[in-house]
């Protein structure tokens, strides 16, 4: 079968591995990118169902300019990441806005998103994808996309025909491993300017090495939010003295002045800083067990001499007036 619903299948061979030592089949569904709403990539994309789990950018770029010598790749845009991409989008243009002066001021909403997607940084160096995820290959233009479907279909048809000729066990194994494309054969090799990060146990090594980031690192981190958060400030204030300034309905303009704090109100601030300050702190009063045995000792004392007190008051009364009765 070369296709279902519109889509071609790519048969891949997954190598051996120590946990698994009996190569297995993966097949890739691949078909032109049609989203809803058309953008300006989606001529020359292609949409990927069912990658493996261990794809990245440099796989593919790999299967389509390597393993099938077919068309070069722009750029993958993964499942889980594509969202991500698209808010990415006005934050770049923020980011050149905000080396250049002459354009247009970047606004309070667009410093926020940049803000919300500062974080900590990365623990681990290589996603994974789920299974049955998809991905969007996008190819510099369109005659390298068509190619690289032409690639496909043909390397299917290939695979189709050995398996139909080859009739012995022996001619079956000298065929599968002559005319399969073998996922991520020779990727380390194609990309010699970045290795592929390991999976496995090294994976998990070097996991437990990235959470525990240089302090340098952490430092540049916290400067660049703390830097965004004073910019988002600053473009709140801005708007602020912007919407001011603009008249209302009835065209008139309100002049005020900013807020002015009296002494009063001074006075009213320090207060309620420090009723918060005691509400903070109240859990905290009895936080030794030293504390709490020396407050009930206290306690105890002070109850004993009130006792004491009373006892002498009711002799002092039954001196002056005599013996006390009860009714």
């Amino acid at each position: 079968m070369k296709e279902i619903v519109g889509y071609t299948i790519l048969p891949l061979q997954l190598p051996a591995t120590p946990s698994f030592p009996t190569p297995a089949t993966h097949y890739l569904y691949l078909r032109p990118h049609e989203p809803r709403i058309p953008d300006p990539d989606s001529t020359r994309s292609l949409f990927l169902v069912n990658i493996p789990i261990d794809t990245t950018e440099t796989h593919l770029r790999h299967l389509f300019g390597t393993q099938l010598g077919a068309g070069r790749v722009e750029r993958v845009d993964f499942e889980s990441i594509r969202s991500s991409k698209k808010q990415a989008t006005p934050l770049a243009a923020a980011t050149s806005t905000r080396a250049s002066r002459k354009r247009k001021r970047v606004t309070a909403d667009e410093l926020e998103e940049r803000l919300e997607n500062a974080g900590l940084p990365e623990t681990w160096d290589r996603g994974l994808q789920h299974s049955g995820a998809h991905a969007v290959v996008v190819f510099v233009d369109r005659a390298s996309m068509e190619s690289s479907l032409k690639a496909v279909r043909r390397a299917t048809k290939q695979q189709q025909q050995q398996q139909q000729t080859t009739t012995t066990t022996t001619k079956k194994k000298k065929s599968g491993a002559t005319g399969s494309i073998v996922w991520g054969e020779g990727v380390d090799e194609d990309n010699k300017k970045k290795e592929v990060s390991a999976l496995g146990v090294q994976r998990y090594v070097d996991h437990q090495r990235m959470c525990y980031p240089g302090r340098a690192e952490l430092l540049r981190r916290v400067n660049e939010y703390m830097s965004v958060f004073g910019e988002v400030a600053e473009a709140r204030k801005r708007e602020a003295m912007r919407k001011a300034q603009e008249p209302d309905e009835d065209g008139f303009i309100t002049v005020t002045t900013g807020p002015k704090l009296t002494s009063a109100a001074h006075e009213e601030e320090a207060k309620r800083l420090i009723e918060k300050q005691k509400k903070k702190d109240q859990g905290f009063e009895d936080f030794y067990r030293f504390q709490s045995r020396e407050k009930r000792k206290e306690r105890q004392n002070e109850l004993l001499k009130k006792f004491d007190e009373d006892k002498k008051k009711l002799q002092m009364l039954k001196m002056r007036k005599g013996k006390i009765r009860p009714e």
